[in-house]
């Protein structure tokens, strides 16, 4: 009886001593999201967004911030090619909030509450002669969330960010280029 006790014992010893298997966060790099090539001299970035510090906003908490990502896509990925214009970037916003609401879904052994993080875009695009009159302008706003249980580590809750920001990315990008077909057309080269 001992014998068969000590063999258990082992065994349980020895299967929770697995490996945890922890998923590396994704990495956001913004020269694999798509490019867009306009006809301009010279691109302007403007971070005309200001951070509001609040319990709900994250953006000092993670890695990279949606203003950093914005700024950095904008800077690499709209491609100047032309000798005349000027091309205004203003980023007029680039949240990340983090709130917790109630699981109206959870079954009995759920949890009640949830985490939900929602990133919210608002860019503008302004197109200017060389006698800096306004050619064309347009708007682009994205938005997108996603839940998480309320108790997950911070290597999961980090996971869940990126892939979120990689997502609205996503959807800016595509969003930008339907804008700037409609209301730069004849500025943009494909």
């Amino acid at each position: 009886m001992y014998l068969k006790n000590s063999f258990i014992l082992i065994l349980i010893i020895i299967l929770s001593c697995q490996p945890v298997e922890i998923l590396k966060p994704i990495e956001i790099d913004t020269t694999r999201f798509e490019k867009i090539s306009i006809n301009v001299e010279k691109i302007e970035v403007n971070k005309k967004y200001n951070s509001v510090f609040s319990q709900s906003n994250i953006e000092d908490q993670i890695q990279k911030s949606p203003i950093n990502l914005m700024a950095e896509w904008n800077n690499q990925n709209i491609l100047k090619l032309g000798n005349e214009n000027k091309l205004v970037i203003n980023i007029l916003d680039a949240s990340i909030k983090k709130t917790e609401i109630i699981n109206v879904d959870a079954k009995k052994y759920e949890e009640k509450t949830l985490f939900k993080y929602e990133v919210f875009y608002l860019v503008e695009y302004e197109l200017y002669d060389s006698s800096s009159y306004l050619i064309a302008n347009t708007t682009v706003e994205t938005s997108r969330s996603t839940t998480s249980q309320k108790y997950i580590s911070l290597n999961e809750t980090e996971i869940i960010i990126n892939d979120l920001l990689v997502s609205v990315m996503r959807d800016y990008i595509n969003e930008t280029k339907n804008q700037l077909s409609i209301y730069m057309k004849d500025y943009l080269i494909f």
